[in-house]
């Protein structure tokens, strides 16, 4: 597990952080989305205050991230169900093959 240090700057502040190399690209694009919806609130909502930008950041991509997960639960779920019903259909086709095999 290589690790790197890098610097982003959030909303203005410049915030060091030691990563995983791997997970280098992914951080710098979060800075990035964090960054233009800070802007986007600053002009939508003509805020001037870093500190009420970032807490309305914040609320959307967690509400969305949020919403993503609970999907992505649903779907996952629907899965399981799904492979238990293959799973059910495998057995009962060995099964045949076997009482035929008898």
């Amino acid at each position: 597990m290589n690790e790197v240090s890098i610097k982003v700057e959030i909303a203005g502040g410049l915030y060091p952080l030691k990563i995983k190399t791997e997970d280098e690209e992914n951080v710098r694009k979060v800075v990035d989305l964090i960054n233009t919806k800070i802007a986007e609130f600053e002009k939508t909502y003509a805020i001037k205050d870093k500190k009420d930008c970032l807490a309305m950041v914040m609320l959307q991509l967690v509400s969305q991230f949020y919403m993503k997960a609970e999907e992505s639960e649903k779907e996952l779920s629907h899965f399981k169900i799904l492979l238990i019903d293959v799973e059910m259909m495998l057995q009962e086709h060995l099964s045949n093959i076997k009482n035929i095999e008898e």
